[in-house]
């Protein structure tokens, strides 16, 4: 895995390097972020948890990809800006997976008790509902049949 670094700049107020380089994959397929993370901290003599790769973008038929990536001076502010998506993403596949069990386990709600309302007791609170007594009492009307309905149209106006 070859790459190439297309932009370079540097950004002091988020000191980091914002860097957007070309991978060259021949024969293989697009390399994975930690491979991506651990070239890019090599060629900038820094640790790779200060690394973040930000998007990973090939081609379809092409074997190049284009990929942004932010070298941070420090692990602790990358810590502070990279969104959390980002840092799980840019993890290893074992421990991606205990990071999203832990966010599952923390996102389970834990079910409250229902309390009554302090105002009013559960039985006084809503009756039996009277209308629908009212419209079972009352029976439908029945439909006249077709025969004994009144004709309209040129019969009618003959007679």
């Amino acid at each position: 895995m070859d790459f190439k670094v297309k932009q370079d700049t540097y950004n002091p107020l988020l000191k980091r390097k914002e860097v957007s380089i070309e991978v060259d994959h021949e024969s293989q397929g697009t390399p994975s972020r930690l491979d991506l993370r651990k070239a890019v901290a090599s060629k900038y003599n820094t640790k790779t948890e200060n690394v973040y790769v930000i998007d990973v973008e090939s081609k379809t038929g092409t074997q190049s990809a284009l990929c942004s990536v932010e070298v941070y001076d420090d692990a602790e502010t990358a810590r502070r800006t990279v969104p959390k998506y980002i840092q799980t993403r840019n993890l290893p596949l074992e421990e991606r997976k205990k990071v999203r069990e832990q966010e599952a386990k923390k996102e389970e709600p834990t079910p409250k008790p229902e309390k009554p309302k302090a105002g009013k007791p559960a039985a006084e609170a809503k009756p039996q509902k009277p209308a629908e007594e009212a419209k079972e009492a009352k029976p439908k009307p029945e439909a006249k049949p077709p025969s004994e309905a009144p004709k309209k149209g040129k019969e009618g106006e003959a007679k």
